[in-house]
């Protein structure tokens, strides 16, 4: 499945007054309710912050990629948040997250989580990739970054 697919407009939020982990997974939730791709925002964040048990999904500059498999998604999906920056999440280099990835599928869709994962955790390692994400400023130069990649 190739990002296209997952990703669209309505997917891409740009919101300075997200400020905690709990909010930005709220809002994922809200956002991917109100576009169709699942039935129950709650049960999806609490599958978000059961993974984020798991290991943190921060990784480095300020990048996240939380994600979840459950039985609630009805269609697989990639969301971009640029947030405030997130004391209460942060990479594995310390830096408080703001750019954020998160990834849903269906429960029973092992395959396609990992390679959706892999294919993202493959292009943030790109400079110019992360470089171009952090300045977009609209969700059209995202989605043409992301499927440019």
């Amino acid at each position: 499945m190739s990002f296209d697919q997952l990703i669209a407009e309505e997917l891409v939020v740009f919101d300075p007054s997200i400020d905690s982990k709990g909010s930005l997974f709220e809002r994922i939730g809200d956002v991917l309710e109100k576009t169709n791709r699942i039935r129950s925002a709650r049960k999806v964040v609490k599958a978000l912050f059961k993974r984020e048990e798991e290991i943190s999904t921060g990784i480095e500059e300020g990048f996240g990629i939380p994600h979840a498999k459950s039985k609630y998604v009805t269609k697989p999906a990639l969301c971009f948040f640029h947030t405030a920056k997130l004391t209460d999440y942060s990479g594995i280099d310390g830096v408080p997250i703001e750019y954020v990835f998160a990834i849903v599928v269906p429960e029973k869709s092992a395959d396609m989580h990992l390679e959706i994962l892999s294919t993202l955790s493959r292009r943030l390692v790109d400079a110019d990739f992360r470089k171009e994400i952090k300045e977009a400023t609209t969700p059209a130069d995202i989605i043409r970054r992301i499927n440019q990649a």
